[in-house]
């Protein structure tokens, strides 16, 4: 299986959205993006949580509110600061903008007709 990129574009609102291109990682509940990087975006942290990582630690992380624009949808998002190599975009973002990940062609596709919904 090989690895999907995406382009996005993702701030703190959506008056304010800068292009970031990430590695969709599906294994991942939140999106995550470096500390250096989140402060470039001016998305401000505001809640601890911790969380396992994929090698089994456990680590404290800031988590903050979002907003993205991904294949012509949007909508608010959480977005996890932490070092990571790569910005990584997670499951809950997928799910807020109704996308999934076709794992034969390596691509992101509409999973429903609409974005976000509220039941």
């Amino acid at each position: 299986m090989g690895s999907t990129t995406v382009t996005a574009l993702i701030g703190p609102d959506q008056d304010h959205l800068q292009e970031v291109e990430f590695l969709v990682d599906t294994g991942s509940l939140y999106t995550f993006v470096t500390p250096a990087l989140a402060a470039r975006l001016a998305i401000q942290p505001t809640v601890t949580t911790t969380l396992r990582t994929a090698d089994n630690r456990t680590v404290q992380t800031m988590i903050a509110a979002g907003y993205m624009r991904l294949m012509g949808r949007e909508g608010g998002i959480l977005v996890g600061v932490m070092n990571v190599p790569i910005p990584l975009l997670g499951v809950i973002s997928l799910e807020v903008l109704g996308l999934k990940v076709n794992p034969v062609d390596q691509v992101l596709e509409y999973a429903r007709p609409f974005g976000p919904m509220a039941l």
